[in-house]
C-alpha cells in the first residue's frame, strides 16, 4: 500500500470517527465502508476508534448497581496506543441518579476503570467519552451463578437484536435500554418464542427521555419459554440495548450480551466444544422480512462436517441443538460459519450449559462474530483481558483458548501479540488455510496473563477468546474487537 493511500485511508476513518461520535453511531448497512442514503459508512455494535480521533465514546448497559445485588460490575479500558488517553466516565441509574469520574489509561495498557457510584438506583447505565482514540472499553458483571465479560457499544442504533435467551424454569432474562442521546426515544420491543411471534402490550411505545436508562424484566411477561430472540426498535432516534440472563437451569451463571445492530449474511463460531452432560445450540434468529436459507458449516481439525440447513421463515428462530448431532463428536474442538441468503440476512448466538456438578459458571450466551467485524479492512482484533494483573476481576481469571477462523478463500498469515508497557510482543504467528480455524490454549497465553492482546492477519479472520474459570468452551467468550485503523498505519 503506498503512503499515499495510508495517508487517505487515515483522514477517511478519522472523519468517520468524528461523525459517528457526533451523530451518536452508525448508520445501518450490510457491508464495510457502504454508506446508507445520507449517512456515514457503517461500523460494527463494538469498534476501536482510530488512534488519532479528537474524541471517542463507549456505551455500557445491563449492569446494577452494588446495592442492586442483581449483576454488579465495573469497566475494563484498554489502550492499544502508544500513548495515554484520557476522559470521563458518566454514570446514570433507573430512578435518575447521577455521577461522574475522570479516567486516565496509561499507553499499551488495560485498567479495571473505578467507576463512579450514584446516590441511587437498581441498574446502572455508563457513558465513557474520551479525548482521544484506539481505546476499547469492556464490561463485566458478577452474580450468584457466576460472572461474565463482553465489549460495550461504540455506537447507537435504532435497532437492536438479540438472538438467543430463556425465560423457562427459574431462568431470568432482562434488557436494558439507555438513550444516551440529547432526544427522547419511543421504543417497541417484540418476541419470537417456540409459539411464534409475541408483542406485550407492556413493550410497545417506551419512553426514554434524554439520558434516561430502564431494565425491563422479559421473563415476568414472556414466561416459561425454552427459547427467546429479542428485537428493540425505536420508532425514531438511537438508543442502545443490552441482554442480562440469570442462567439457574440446567446450568448456573450469568450471561451480558449487547444488542446486535444489523443483520447480516454471515456470522461465525471460531471454536466450539460438545461435552458428556452438557446442552449448547446454535441461536439463529431472522427478524426481516423475507425467508432466509440458511446453511451451517461446521469443522473439525481433521475435517468438514456435513452442513445443516434450514428455511427459515420471518420472525422466527431456528436453534441449531448442536450437542444433539450425530456428526458433531463429543470432546473435538470445531468451528461453525452460518450463511444465510435470500433476504437481507440474520442475527446469530450461542448457547452453552454443563451439567450442575462442573466447574461454575457452568452456562453462558454469547454472540456470534459477525461479518462486518471479521472482514474489518484493518485486519486487526483487540482482545482485553478479564480484569489487569494486578487488579483480576475475580480470582484465577485467566484466558483459556483464543481461537481464529479463517473466513475468506485464501490462505492468510497471523500474528498474535500481548500488549505490554515496552509495546507488542509476539507470542504466537502462523499460517491459516481457507475455513480452517485454530485454537491457542493455556501454554501460549499464560505468559500473557491479564494483558490485552492484539490479534493482526493478513485477510479476513473471526476471532474470539474464552476466558475461565469456567466449565467449558462458549460459557465466557469475548469477541475480538476490531481497529478502525491498523496501529502502525
Amino acid at each position: 500500500m503506498t503512503p499515499a493511500h495510508h495517508a487517505a485511508l487515515r483522514r477517511w476513518a478519522i472523519l468517520a470517527v468524528v461523525v459517528a461520535v457526533l451523530a451518536g453511531g452508525a448508520a445501518l448497512t450490510r457491508s464495510p465502508g457502504r454508506a446508507s442514503p445520507g449517512g456515514p459508512p457503517v461500523s460494527p455494535g463494538a469498534i476501536v476508534s482510530a488512534p488519532d480521533a479528537e474524541s471517542s465514546a463507549w456505551y455500557c448497559t445491563g449492569q446494577s448497581t452494588a446495592s442492586g445485588k442483581i449483576a454488579a460490575g465495573t469497566l475494563i479500558l484498554t489502550d492499544t496506543t502508544a500513548r495515554a488517553v484520557s476522559g470521563v466516565i458518566s454514570a446514570v441509574t433507573d430512578s435518575g441518579a447521577t455521577a461522574s469520574s475522570s479516567v486516565t489509561v496509561p499507553a499499551m495498557r488495560q485498567i479495571v476503570a473505578s467507576v463512579p457510584a450514584p446516590s441511587a438506583g437498581t441498574w446502572v447505565s455508563y457513558t465513557v467519552t474520551l479525548a482521544g482514540g484506539g481505546v476499547a472499553v469492556t464490561q463485566a458483571v458478577q452474580g450468584s451463578g457466576g460472572w461474565s465479560e463482553t465489549p460495550c457499544q461504540s455506537g447507537t442504533s435504532a435497532n437492536w437484536y438479540f438472538p438467543s435467551g430463556t425465560t423457562a424454569g427459574t431462568n431470568v432474562l432482562f434488557v436494558a435500554l439507555f438513550n444516551p442521546t440529547a432526544t427522547p426515544v419511543v421504543v417497541d420491543m417484540s418476541f419470537v418464542t417456540p409459539g411464534g411471534l409475541v408483542h406485550p402490550i407492556n413493550f410497545q411505545g417506551l419512553v426514554l427521555q434524554p439520558g434516561q436508562t430502564e431494565v425491563q424484566n422479559v421473563s415476568s411477561y414472556v414466561q416459561e419459554q425454552s427459547r427467546v430472540s429479542t428485537a428493540v426498535t425505536a420508532r425514531a432516534g438511537r438508543i442502545v440495548a443490552s441482554e442480562l440472563e440469570l442462567l439457574s437451569t440446567p446450568g448456573s451463571g450469568v450471561a451480558i450480551v449487547p444488542g446486535l445492530p444489523r443483520t447480516e449474511s454471515q456470522w461465525t463460531v471460531p471454536e466450539s466444544l460438545e461435552i458428556n452432560g452438557g446442552a449448547s445450540s446454535i441461536d439463529i434468529f431472522n427478524p426481516g422480512p423475507a425467508t432466509e436459507d440458511v446453511t451451517v458449516r461446521a469443522r473439525l481439525n481433521t475435517g468438514p462436517l456435513a452442513p445443516f440447513t434450514q428455511r427459515l421463515l420471518p420472525n422466527s428462530t431456528w436453534a441449531l441443538a448442536t450437542n444433539s448431532q450425530s456428526r458433531i463428536p463429543q470432546g473435538d474442538a470445531y468451528s461453525a460459519v452460518i450463511d444465510a441468503t435470500g433476504g437481507p440476512g440474520v442475527v446469530v448466538g450461542r448457547s452453552v450449559s454443563a451439567a450442575g456438578s462442573a466447574q461454575s459458571p457452568q452456562a453462558g450466551i454469547a454472540n456470534a462474530v459477525d461479518g462486518l467485524s471479521a472482514a474489518w479492512p484493518s485486519e486487526q482484533w483487540v482482545l482485553p483481558g478479564p480484569g489487569s494483573p494486578g487488579s483480576p476481576i475475580l480470582a484465577g481469571v485467566l484466558p483459556a483458548h483464543v481461537a481464529l477462523s479463517n473466513v475468506g478463500t485464501t490462505t492468510e498469515r497471523y500474528v498474535v501479540n500481548v500488549l505490554t508497557a515496552r509495546g507488542p510482543r509476539e507470542i504466537a504467528s502462523g499460517t491459516l488455510d481457507p475455513s480452517h480455524f485454530i485454537s491457542l490454549g493455556v501454554s501460549i497465553l499464560f505468559g500473557a496473563g491479564l494483558r490485552p492482546l492484539l490479534v493482526q492477519a493478513s485477510g479476513p479472520l473471526a476471532v474470539s477468546e474464552d476466558v475461565g474459570p469456567s466449565a467449558t468452551i462458549g460459557v465466557i467468550t469475548m469477541p475480538g474487537i476490531p481497529l478502525r485503523v491498523a496501529l502502525g498505519s
